[in-house]
């Protein structure tokens, strides 16, 4: 059983045997046979599980009628399957005349260890003479247990089971025998024998509320209501957690529950309570200790490496990344005991409290130095990572030192079918980047910061940002870069950076902080031994501002003065230089330079499709323009226009643009379903004010 400890009372009539520590007496009731009382030195708290109590109790009433005489508790660890399964056997020993039994298989190789020493301990309690029986197997012995038990009312715990073999030994020829059993999940191997699962879900606040009001007092909880919703949160539903956060509270009448809070927060949950008890005392981390210690050496480095893992979700590639060989292999062994589960993405996922305890071991039981390998590998899958997908989200000029390394590993495949893969990725791994990034700029546990990656980073992601939003977590990335590529002393880096920023502040409609962002960006390509190209960007961005300001002159001139740090090799940043003229044009109310300059950008980005480049956001754009520039005289041109754009954005996901394709769409005769489906994409995607505007339209129309 779990190491969170197991309470049985109450009056028995026939065997009762757990395998692991007896506490108590031995009463021998009824004289032809035995019965054991067992009682741990340390109980589990129980709590709120009457409805799946209800449950087992009808589940029990249907087996006289052909119901499954197997059940199966699944959880994460500290769940309270033990408790739960130990709570129903102790309420019902009626229906069990013959034998309670409850067995540890906490850990085993699934090869009979457990049930041999059950079996051995079983004819000892029963009172059986084993003189004269062949007992030299294990088959022998479970022969005999099965002779015992045939027809008689007993029923067998098989408690933390790790594999279908320690359970099948009892599924045939055994009339009478009811076997429970707990694990993580499901067990493969077990559906031809019809068990009947039992999800057991974590407790809701309210009776975790409960339970540590219950036990801490009612005055003490009054005293700090913040803090204990605080702890409940912390406990996240687990009666393990709760349990003994409560009992620590308990023993500590002077410990505040929000100082505890503080220390949990901080130092890891596990890491604070087993602190608090004494050598004598089970600790909680022990139920995941069990498990640990019967991984194999390559699954248990496996398990260590996730809880160095900043996040507890991860993708197969990482894996790969850090194990040249038998990576997988260990993989599928952690999710065969549990310990790590698979979601419908096909992400990989620790449970919050494995992911800790996986950290806790990784402290304990790897160096310092190795530990700072395996976070520098980690950082480096993500890096590259990104680097790969970059291309597929922005085809602007690069300057990290990653573009056109060979990783050192196998990277994920973003040049299939799939077009939305690269951004899937970064969007998926966005969490894990980010606390990557945020240990480059620390010292902690022997680790140094990294100079470079934030600022690398930050540029390997901007095509991410530019299509998906997420402005909070793209301002934090961007403070990150910009006091890395300082601290670089890398003007390259602090130009592309100060843009970067520049150009989400524009997007917000920020002009004048995007004006000061841009101007330090231009102060910083200006710098000798530069690249000419930041210079040129630099420029642009600020004739792109002066154009949302309505100063088209000004912008022209900004972007004649970009002209000659432009690269003339890139076809992109030339189709680019055209689209900002004819919009500054468009903008001056001169319609055919306009037209023209649309014409001579589209042509550029028509020969980068043909050469497998498509920029299909900028091809969107271009079209737009032209179709508002055609929608006062030439309405009928102008359509086809706009539904091109439409698909452009659409299959390069960028959702405002979308929208704007549609609203246009629908000022060309006021049709509402094309206003409709405008509205729909900015209320969802958050742009309040554009929303705004065509639910006005909408109104109108009636």
């Amino acid at each position: 059983m779990s190491g969170s400890g197991n309470y049985f009372e109450g009056r028995v009539s026939g065997t009762v045997v757990q395998i692991g520590t007896l506490n108590g007496s031995v009463d021998p009731g009824q004289p032809e046979r035995r019965t054991v009382r067992l009682v741990q030195a340390v109980t589990s708290v129980f709590q709120n599980r009457r409805s799946e109590l209800a449950c087992l109790d009808v589940w029990a009433d249907q087996v006289s009628t052909g119901g499954s005489r197997l059940w199966e508790i699944v959880g994460s660890a500290g769940v309270g399957k033990t408790t739960l399964a130990l709570t129903w056997i102790n309420e019902n020993a009626h229906r069990f005349r013959h034998a309670q039994i409850a067995m540890d298989c906490g850990g085993g190789a699934g090869l009979g260890r457990s049930i041999e020493e059950m079996c051995d301990v079983y004819f000892v309690e029963s009172g059986l003479a084993t003189d004269g029986h062949a007992l030299g197997t294990l088959s022998a012995k479970i022969t005999l247990l099965r002779s015992r038990l045939e027809g008689k009312e007993a029923v067998l715990l098989l408690d933390d089971v790790q594999s279908a073999a320690q359970v099948t030994p009892f599924l045939s020829n055994m009339p009478g025998l009811l076997v429970v059993v707990t694990s993580r999940g499901p067990l493969p191997g077990l559906a031809q024998h019809r068990p009947r699962p039992l999800a057991l879900a974590p407790l809701a606040d309210d009776a975790v509320t409960d339970l540590l009001t219950e036990i801490v007092g009612v005055d003490r909880a009054a005293a700090e209501p913040a803090a204990l919703a605080d702890l409940v949160r912390l406990c996240g539903g687990s009666p393990l957690v709760a349990g003994h956060a409560a009992g620590l509270l308990h023993d500590e009448p002077d410990l505040r529950i929000g100082d505890l809070v503080a220390q949990m927060a901080e130092q890891g949950r596990l890491t604070v309570l087993d602190g608090g008890h004494d050598d004598t005392m089970p600790k909680p981390s022990a139920v995941f200790d069990v498990s640990y210690r019967e991984l194999d050496a390559d699954t248990a480095r496996l398990y260590r490496v996730i809880g160095l893992h900043p996040v507890r979700d991860f993708d197969a590639g990482l894996v790969a990344a850090l194990f040249a060989e038998d990576g997988a292999k260990a993989l599928r062994q952690l999710m065969r005991r549990g310990l790590v589960k698979r979601d419908r993405r096909g992400r990989y996922l620790m449970d919050d409290l494995t992911h800790e305890h996986a950290a806790m071991v990784a402290l304990r039981d790897c160096d310092s130095q190795d530990r700072e390998r395996i976070r520098e590998r980690i950082a480096d899958y993500y890096l590259y990572g990104a680097v790969a997908a970059s291309p597929y989200l922005s085809q602007r000029w690069t300057l990290g030192p990653y573009y056109g390394r060979r990783a050192p590993f196998p990277l994920p495949d973003f040049a299939g079918d799939d077009s939305s893969a690269p951004a899937d990725w970064v969007g998926d791994n966005l969490a894990a980047i980010m606390a990557c990034m945020e240990r480059a700029g620390r010292i902690w546990d022997g680790s140094r910061p990294a100079p470079g990656y934030r600022w690398q980073m930050a540029e390997a992601t901007h095509g991410y940002f530019t299509s998906h939003g997420r402005h909070d977590e793209r301002a934090t990335v961007l403070g990150w870069a910009e006091d890395d590529a300082r601290a670089c002393g890398n003007a390259d880096a602090q130009a592309r950076i100060q843009a970067q920023w520049g150009e989400m502040l524009l997007g917000q409609g920020r002009i004048d902080e995007a004006e000061d962002r841009f101007r330090r960006s231009l102060a910083a390509a200006e710098e000798p031994g530069t690249d000419p190209r930041g210079r040129g960007a630099a420029l642009e961005w600020l004739g792109i501002t002066e154009r949302r300001r309505g100063n088209a002159r000004k912008a022209l001139e900004y972007f004649d003065q970009a002209r000659p740090y432009l690269d003339p090799s890139r076809k992109r940043s030339q189709a680019l230089h055209h689209m900002h003229r004819a919009d500054a044009f468009a903008l001056l109310g001169d319609r055919s330079a306009a037209l023209e300059e649309y014409a001579t950008s589209m042509g550029l980005f028509r020969e980068l499709a043909a050469e497998g480049r498509r920029d299909q956001a900028n091809e969107g754009k271009v079209l737009s323009g032209q179709g508002e520039l055609l929608v006062p005289q030439e309405p009928r041109l102008a359509r086809p226009l706009f539904e091109e754009a439409l698909t452009r954005f659409r299959a390069a996901r960028r959702p405002y643009q979308e929208a704007k394709a549609l609203e246009a769409l629908g000022d060309l005769d006021g049709d509402a379903a094309y206003w409709r489906s405008a509205f729909e994409v900015y209320e969802r995607h958050g742009h309040a004010q554009a929303a705004e505007r065509v639910r006005v339209k909408l109104v109108r129309l009636g």
